[in-house]
């Protein structure tokens, strides 16, 4: 009669190796079996569910589950994993919204910590609390400690749903920390990049019109199986890059495949603005099942409404105005946005765009307000957006010597030119080229270092390479040399 129950026990650990080298389905398959089978000692098998919960978007269920784990290892006395669930629902509360919710368990696991904490443990609960703070509004500092922790010296927990250097892009991009958020996605030297790296990195490609790069970070994971979480992230690229393509029937094909994997899934505030993606497209194919605005709002209503996320909701209200030529619907998005009392440069061109927009749409077209406002969004980084806007007001504009400015507005948007990866030794890899555009900028090797989350000794490194690549002797040739090259 104990035959059973080892093979129950077995098919728990083997649940468990077979998650952490990558195997999802085989995961999933064996913690279904010694689930159904009653015998999970140590709760491996309802962790591995419980990850894999997370992976397939449905976090505040995950958070759920492994807020009974968790009483469940307490039962067992085995207080310290008692506190490793506890604050992995913490870290999932914090990426679904629940700021109440995730907050309960990392003051619960803050309170239970053993004495001595094993270091593994410490740095999950600081990420937990990192990531609420940016729930909080505190974006900025939060992407920098977790940043700070993908440097940590401890192997990372395959049961978390994310390595913490693609959380801290995720949630540095929500903020509008757009050059830190990419830094932050490079590998770890002598490894290779993940999906959720690959797919972060094509999204930032994708919101600065650096659509080659975006398509072929795409076709890169294409043929890799991964789960509903990293499928939604996936699915907002394709429909972006369908949208921007002008392609009516390739969006609508497009928005046939991805639909069913959005289905379902919970809106991560973080990723409030691939959701806003999400929402255009469906709106464009006039997809009636899909009340991805609904959805949107309940998740930024829930998470508190930080600002970042509401700048966002705003903005994506607007641009499912903008396809439905919906001017009054565009004013209602565009005057909360203007009134956010928030001084970062996304956000203030994003505001003023937004204005404009609203009068474009009502037939009221202003040459120097368009040129201002696209430029102005050129130069925070959505180049896309300011020429769609550019595009718009042109076709609207009533006066031949409107359309002809306008005109000229749009040949002066720049292209967007993506960095550039290495092909030999006179090439500038990903890094050099971040660290050049800041040295173009005039900024010193320790203001580069705070940007770029690195040392100045690893800028000075960078700077010297560059110096070579470039043939440059002084700080002048290698600006100039720099300029020429970016």
């Amino acid at each position: 009669m104990t035959a059973p129950a080892v093979t129950e026990a077995g098919d728990a650990v083997r649940a468990e190796q077979a998650w952490a080298r990558g195997d999802a389905l085989a995961a999933i398959d064996a913690a279904d079996r010694a689930l159904a089978g009653g015998a999970d000692p140590g709760a491996r098998a309802a962790g591995v569910a419980a990850a894999a919960g997370a992976a397939d978007g449905a976090l505040l269920d995950a958070a759920g589950r492994w807020r009974a784990i968790s009483a469940v290892l307490d039962a067992e006395s085995a207080h310290a994993a008692a506190v490793w669930a506890t604050a992995r629902a913490a870290l999932l509360g914090a990426l679904a919204g629940d700021v109440t919710g995730g907050a309960g368990d990392l003051a619960d696991a803050r309170d239970r910590l053993p004495d001595p904490a094993p270091r593994g443990l410490t740095v999950l609960v600081d990420g937990a609390g990192a990531a609420l703070d940016a729930l909080r509004g505190a974006v900025e500092p939060a992407a920098r400690r977790l940043a700070g922790l993908a440097a940590a010296t401890v192997p990372p927990d395959p049961l978390a749903p994310e390595q913490w250097g693609e959380l801290a892009a995720t949630v540095a991009a929500a903020g509008g920390y757009e050059r830190a958020a990419r830094a932050m996605l490079e590998p770890v030297p002598g490894t290779l990049p993940t999906t959720r790296q690959r797919l972060l990195a094509a999204w930032l490609d994708l919101r600065a019109g650096r659509l080659s790069d975006a398509r072929e970070a795409l076709a890169d994971v294409g043929g890799t199986a991964v789960l509903r979480r990293n499928a939604v992230l996936a699915a907002a690229v394709g429909v972006g890059l369908a949208r921007r393509g002008s392609d009516p029937a390739a969006l609508a094909a497009t928005w046939d495949r991805v639909a069913p994997v959005v289905a379902g899934a919970d809106v991560e505030p973080f990723l409030v603005d691939a959701w806003g993606e999400l929402s255009v497209a469906a709106a464009l194919v006039g997809d009636p099942s899909a009340d991805l605005p609904g959805a949107v709002d309940a998740a930024v209503d829930a998470a508190g409404s930080p600002w970042w996320a509401e700048a966002s909701r705003l903005w994506w209200a607007l641009e499912r105005a903008v396809v439905a030529d919906d001017a009054a619907g565009a004013r209602t998005a565009a005057g909360p946005l203007t009134e956010l009392a928030v001084d970062h440069p996304v956000l203030r061109a994003r505001a003023q765009a937004a204005a404009v927009w609203a009068a474009v749409l009502a037939g009221d077209v202003d040459a120097g307000a368009v040129d201002a406002v696209t430029t102005a969004l050129d130069g925070v980084g959505r180049p896309w957006e300011a020429a769609a806007l550019c595009r718009a007001a042109t076709a609207r504009a009533g006066a031949p010597a409107v359309a002809r400015a306008l005109m000229e507005t749009g040949r002066r948007l720049r292209p967007a030119r993506g960095p550039r990866r290495a092909a030999g030794t006179d090439e500038l890899s990903d890094r050099e080229r971040e660290v050049g555009a800041l040295v173009v900028d005039g900024l010193t090797h320790k203001e580069i270092g705070a940007r770029l989350y690195i040392s100045p000794k690893t800028v000075e490194q960078h700077v010297a390479r560059l110096r070579q690549k470039l043939v440059a002797a002084t700080r002048a040739d290698l600006v100039a040399a720099l300029r020429a090259r970016l």
